[in-house]
């Protein structure tokens, strides 16, 4: 009876074992080349956050960071406005003929903040362009995080300039085709923050691509340019969201 009893159990346990892994396996929906497993709903979160192809380039050490963040479950909002090449409107998401730039914001203790560039068009200039934000009310947390993906190269950029109400980063174009630029960071809540994407239309230098001041009556309401850097960059819509 005891014997009887002790493969019940151990039939038991086997059954619950392997019940989980089935349910474990269902849960994984995605895996990318670097191992990084998503559930169907990080992978969704992932895709409006940042953009449907993000999941492929997750590192290990990003999607770490992005479940100890618990932004999965915050107050997101990404508000769309698209426009065909006459802008006279501004919102969450700005379109013209040859890119987009979309914001979006999770909200916990501090927001966390994503700005993608997706270019509709090859850009035909590969120069420096510049990404970056205007805090109105806001304070920055964390050193922005500023990538930018092609066909040939996924590349990040540190060259990074700041002042107590902005911060911009220039970045060198790519070759290749499908080019998407990022740029992530978290604020503190009560403000609102302008982002911004400049394009250089005309090859340039580094210390051009930084001869910006931070301003709301700048380019994108962000990027105040002087000197030659005012006739460079092609000055496109920026978009904010309030947090």
């Amino acid at each position: 009876m005891k014997k009887q009893i002790k493969i019940c159990a151990l039939l038991l346990i086997l059954f619950c074992a392997l019940n989980s892994e089935n349910v474990n396996a269902q849960e994984v929906y995605y895996t990318n080349d670097y191992g990084v497993q998503l559930t169907q709903e990080e992978y969704e979160f992932l895709t409006k956050m940042y953009w449907d192809g993000y999941q492929e380039i997750m590192t290990q050490e990003e999607y770490e960071e992005f479940n100890q963040s618990g932004i999965l479950h915050g107050e997101f909002e990404s508000k769309k406005i698209i426009d065909n090449d006459i802008i006279t409107t501004r919102g969450a998401i700005h379109t013209t003929g040859s890119k987009s730039l979309k914001i979006a914001k999770s909200c916990t203790t501090n927001c966390k903040i994503s700005v993608v560039l997706t270019w509709l068009k090859n850009p035909t200039i590969r120069s420096y362009d510049v990404m970056g934000a205007y805090l109105n009310g806001v304070s920055l947390k964390d050193a922005p995080i500023t990538r930018v993906v092609s066909s040939n190269t996924t590349r990040y950029s540190d060259i990074v300039k700041k002042a107590y109400n902005g911060f911009g980063t220039s970045i060198l174009l790519p070759g290749g085709s499908n080019v998407i630029l990022n740029q992530d960071y978290t604020v503190s809540k009560g403000g609102t923050v302008y982002a911004s994407y400049q394009h250089a239309t005309e090859n340039t230098n580094l210390a051009t691509s930084q001869s910006y001041n931070f301003s709301l009556t700048g380019y994108g309401r962000v990027f105040a340019f002087y000197n030659s850097a005012r006739n460079i960059y092609d000055a496109m819509n920026g978009v904010d969201i309030s947090v």
